[in-house]
């Protein structure tokens, strides 16, 4: 029975003999040996989680190589000029929209400088009663009816007497009516002229009006009403028999009749 060595070929037995006779060349090359398939990572399981746990991330994937860019001898690469030729447009634009902007400002300021302000101007309250500036006090009653009698060039028809302004119509020589005013806070004012065909009948002589009877009569009848002098509305002397008679007229509905010297004949309500 055959021996065999520790390689598993028999005891003297040549293994280079079907060489020696011309079996064949030696090869080449040695002949490749397959490559063995790469074995999987091990996982490990915590003793604690019967499932494994969460499954291991996955590999990051190679990083590629950046492509390089072949610049040809002699020229230089492009530069990106997209940011600031945008940012040379907006420039262009802002100034050009400034400029049109601050034009059209001046215009405005301009036009809003020809608009006249027709806010009221403030002025002082008128006075009422007897009060500092009152029409019915002796001296600002008498330069009333100076005014209305060099100004008004005609002879009183009417007469109405307030604390803070006083109404007249007038005849003129021309037959026509004119409407005056005398105010405590803007002065003399004409208003309005009628056509001709009045007449002068019945007017009241300015040289009969005694400046002192407005405020005499209106301190008398506030008295016998027991009000202050304030609730005064307006008087007004007309002609009765040739002679003067004022009336006053009292905010209250109260009317007093006076003679030409303000003494108090009767209380008509």
């Amino acid at each position: 029975m055959p021996e065999y060595d520790a390689f598993g070929r028999e005891i003297g037995e040549d293994t280079l003999q079907q060489w020696r006779q011309g079996s064949g060349p030696l090869p080449a090359d040695p002949v490749p040996v397959p490559p063995k398939p790469p074995q999987p990572a091990p996982v490990s399981v915590s003793a604690g989680d019967p499932l494994g746990g969460p499954a291991p991330a996955p590999a990051a994937p190679p990083q590629q190589p950046r492509e390089r860019v072949v610049v040809a001898p002699g020229m230089r690469p492009r530069k990106r000029r997209r940011g600031m030729a945008r940012l040379i447009v907006l420039l262009v634009f802002g100034w050009i929209a400034f400029n049109v902007i601050s034009g059209i400002a001046g215009k405005v300021d301009e036009v809003a400088r020809t608009i006249p302000d027709l806010s009221p101007a403030e002025t002082e309250p008128p006075p009422a009663g007897l009060e500092r500036g009152s029409l019915l006090r002796p001296a600002a009653f008498e330069r009333a009816i100076a005014q209305i009698r060099r100004r008004g060039e005609g002879k009183l028809q009417n007469l109405r007497v307030a604390p803070d302004r006083i109404d007249a119509s007038l005849i003129t020589d021309r037959g026509t009516l004119v409407n005056v005013q005398v105010s405590a806070t803007e002065g003399y004012r004409e208003f309005s002229e009628s056509g001709p065909g009045f007449t002068a009948s019945n007017t009241v002589p300015s040289s009969k009006l005694d400046a002192r009877v407005p405020m005499k009569l209106t301190v008398a009848a506030a008295e016998r009403l027991g009000k202050p002098v304030g609730t005064i509305n307006y008087l007004v002397p007309t002609m009765s028999d040739g002679k003067v008679v004022w009336g006053a007229y009292f905010k209250t509905g109260a009317i007093f009749l006076a003679n030409a010297r303000g003494k108090i004949i009767r209380r008509i309500s």
